[in-house]
């Protein structure tokens, strides 16, 4: 579980601060963010201005759709229906990509590489991992606007990094563990998102009958949880 937890604490204190402003409707004070957010699990998806990422986001967003490995990765799935696609780059990343740390493989805490840099180390963490499957979806003819990085707290494993992706009104989680992609309301009391990044925007996910204190109170906790 360690390894899922040690990037967490520092994307779920930035949820902390963000929050509060998002549901005050801040976001239409100046937010140029225009794509439809993951509205999921009955959470409102609200835009932010995520400056604190951009150096991340722009290496997540990097276009891999014309490097070799990633072409060869994802050729098998091809002609397949999307669920069907969805499993088959689940299971080739979590098995062509081994899991390392950020501090082991880059000497960073934190390191968002970009799909080819994954691609070429043929190794990453959780949400490395999660950008090789982004990309991938998009080489197979994925919406940009359907796939996210998603941060989310599960109640068995903690803080999570998945990859989510909307496909025919529904929402499809593809976790770290390879098991098959499940939909998202299949484990809506076990499954929290709080925070989404895509390649046009990035949301907090805020449940509209709760307060924003409260859900500040509860990421925070996640987050001290996420240090130990």
């Amino acid at each position: 579980m360690q390894r899922r937890l040690i990037w967490a604490a520092p994307l779920l204190a930035v949820a902390a601060m963000v929050i509060p402003a998002a549901s005050k409707a801040a976001v239409a004070a100046g937010s140029t963010i225009d794509a439809p957010g993951p509205d999921m699990l009955g959470t409102h998806a609200v835009p932010i201005r995520a400056e604190r990422f951009s150096d991340s986001l722009r290496r997540a967003r990097e276009d891999a759709s014309s490097s070799p490995m990633l072409q060869r990765l994802i050729a098998p799935a091809r002609q397949l229906p999307a669920v069907r696609q969805m499993a088959f780059v689940q299971s080739a990343v979590t098995s062509g990509i081994r899991w390392i740390s950020d501090a082991t493989e880059w000497g960073q805490h934190d390191y968002w590489a970009s799909a080819s840099q994954t691609l070429a180390h043929h190794a990453g963490d959780a949400k490395n991992r999660a950008i090789v499957k982004l990309h991938a979806l998009r080489a197979l003819g994925f919406s940009n606007s359907d796939l996210f990085l998603t941060l989310a707290r599960d109640r068995v494993g903690g803080p999570v990094t998945v990859l989510t992706v909307r496909s025919g009104g529904r929402y499809y989680v593809m976790d770290d563990t390879g098991a098959p992609p499940f939909l998202a309301e299949s484990r809506r009391f076990e499954f929290q998102p709080l925070m989404s990044f895509g390649m046009y925007g990035a949301w907090v996910h805020v449940r509209p009958s709760t307060p924003a204190t409260t859900f500040v109170a509860a990421t925070a906790s996640t987050s001290t949880l996420a240090r130990k």
